[in-house]
Parts: structure tokens; C-alpha cells; sequence
């Protein structure tokens, strides 16, 4: 398995249809230092250089940092979330019946909105290192199959999101994530909604907030349980589920979907894996964190509409 290419649904000469501003010669540079630079087990091919120029807005030697980033991280710092993805292990499986993960589309503006809400309460089954893995292992099957967006709109209903879930958050791995997000993804996270929001979504937004940059706290809005109805009606009514009173599909059932979907391209996951490892790592990564309050910042500046 040298490189990912049978698995993509998009090609190269249909991103440079899509975005004009991507230059061809750009694309072949960045593979040829790619090769030499990224330490992989395979080759990095055209469609997904153009993800990562794309998402760094052309820059080319913004585009090399972050590529560098990505995979650095992904093989280190932030393996828990980017190791043991097979889509059929039990626990992966499992965290998709505690967590409801949606991926809607917003064809008239090219986004793509992620809803994100707990199924099951019960906080000893919430596992958030497996859901933000899952969360990114669904959205890079959206870019396997439709190519670059417009940017990705996070939409998370934090209904029912105890202090205990929040104290499930590992503080280092909570650190990590926050560093990926902010350099090295493959993609553009456009906005971050946060609706319905508890003393747990308070104490976790206090967790992270020391690790975000003031461009990605810009990025979050924070609804009240009052404010929630009405700013969801502001939302394209085609991408809020029937569950909020909009016309997209229940969350059930486009959860389901995106199980089946994660399923039928188990092999891609395997692949991705084995081209950055050289292996599938079969044990999942369950670490949970502890209420250590000198690790938790205080809730002064968390900014709740």
C-alpha cells in the first residue's frame, strides 16, 4: 500500500475546477517535499496536498508547517486520537450509541455543520477522547468523499453535559487536541456553537480556553438554555434537525448513517493507519481525567450569550 488514492471519491483536476486559486505547480512542489520530510510508510498523493493548501488559504510554506504538524502530532502527542480507528472495534462502536455525531452539509454555502449531542447520560460511558476521534474520523471521511469545504461549523448540544463529564476530560490530552486544531488540520473549522450550555460545558470551555488562541475563542459562540431556540432559528433551517424543529433528517438517523458509513470504509481507516504507523493499533485509548482543581481555571471570562 503505497498511497490512499483508491479511496478518494474526489480528484485533483476537480479541486482546481472548484478552487481556482489552487496552483498545480504548488500541489507537485509540496509533493516532492512531502516525500522527502514526512516520515510515512506511503506517499502522500495531489488530492490530499490540496486539502492542506486549501486549508491554509494557498500559503504554501504555511501549508508545509502544518503538514509537518499534522503528522508529527498524529504520531505523537495526539496518537489517542488518531490510533485504533477501526470503525468496527467494540469500543468505537459503542461510543457511537453514547454520543450522536452528524455530519449535515450546507450545499447552497459549501459547509458542513457537525452536531454533536449525548444519547446516553450516563457519564461513566462518556469516553471524550473516542468521540473527538470518531468527530475526526468523520469528518475526514466527508473530505475522502467530497473534497474540500467551504469550512466545518461544530454544533454541539451540551444538554445533559454534567461537571462529571466535563472531570472524564484528561487535562493533557485536552491540551493536545486544542494543539492540533489550531495546527494541523486538514480543514478549516469555521465556527464552534455551543448551545444548551451547563456548569459542565462551563467548567470544560474553562479547561481548554488557556490552550486556544484568541482567533479559535473568536470562533465560539456560547448559548444560554434560554438563547438556544432562538439562535437556531438564525441557523439554514436545512442543515438543523427535525429534533430542533428544522427540515435535515432526526439525528438518530443520520447518526446511523454515519455508523454505516464509518463501516463500509473500514478499510480506508486500516489504510490511513498503516500508511503513518505501519501498523493498526487494536487498543483504544480510554484515559479519563480526575477532578484536580488546580488544573481548572476559573469561569471569569467565559462569555455566555
Amino acid at each position: 500500500m503505497e498511497t490512499l488514492e483508491k479511496y478518494y471519491k474526489v480528484t485533483a483536476q476537480q479541486e482546481y475546477e472548484k478552487n481556482p486559486q489552487l496552483s498545480a505547480t504548488d500541489v507537485e512542489e509540496l509533493l516532492k517535499w512531502s516525500d522527502e520530510n514526512i516520515n510515512l510508510y506511503g506517499k502522500l498523493i495531489d488530492i490530499q496536498i490540496i486539502m492542506f493548501l486549501h486549508a491554509c488559504n494557498y500559503d504554501k510554506e504555511y501549508a508545509k508547517k502544518v503538514i509537518s504538524q499534522c503528522y508529527n502530532l498524529r504520531a505523537k502527542k495526539c496518537t489517542p486520537f488518531f490510533s485504533a480507528r477501526d470503525p468496527a472495534h467494540p469500543f468505537n462502536q459503542k461510543q457511537l450509541d453514547v454520543v450522536n455525531i452528524n455530519i449535515i452539509p450546507d450545499e447552497e454555502n459549501g459547509y458542513s455543520y457537525i452536531w454533536s449531542q449525548l444519547k446516553i447520560v450516563d457519564a461513566s460511558q462518556y469516553y471524550p477522547t473516542v468521540a473527538s476521534k470518531l468527530t475526526f474520523m468523520a469528518i475526514e471521511l466527508d473530505q475522502v468523499e467530497y473534497g474540500t469545504k467551504s469550512g466545518y461549523r461544530m454544533v454541539l448540544d451540551s444538554n445533559n453535559f454534567s461537571l462529571s463529564h466535563a472531570l472524564r476530560y484528561s487535562l493533557s490530552n485536552a491540551r493536545h487536541l486544542m494543539l492540533y486544531v489550531q495546527e494541523g488540520t486538514p480543514f478549516v473549522i469555521d465556527k464552534i456553537y455551543i448551545l444548551n450550555v451547563t456548569s459542565g460545558t462551563e467548567r470544560l470551555f474553562s479547561m481548554m480556553k488557556p490552550f486556544m488562541s484568541t482567533s479559535l475563542i473568536n470562533k465560539v459562540i456560547i448559548k444560554s438554555v434560554p438563547k438556544t431556540n432562538e439562535f437556531i432559528k438564525t441557523l439554514p433551517q436545512t442543515i438543523v434537525p427535525k429534533d430542533y424543529g428544522g427540515l435535515a433528517p432526526i439525528m438518530s438517523e443520520t447518526n446511523e448513517i454515519l455508523k454505516q458509513k464509518l463501516l463500509d470504509n473500514r478499510d480506508y481507516f486500516l489504510d490511513e493507519e498503516k500508511l503513518r504507523n505501519g501498523n493498526v493499533k487494536d487498543e483504544v485509548d480510554t484515559t479519563v481525567g480526575e477532578n484536580d482543581k488546580d488544573n481548572i481555571n476559573s469561569f471569569k471570562n467565559l462569555s455566555i450569550d
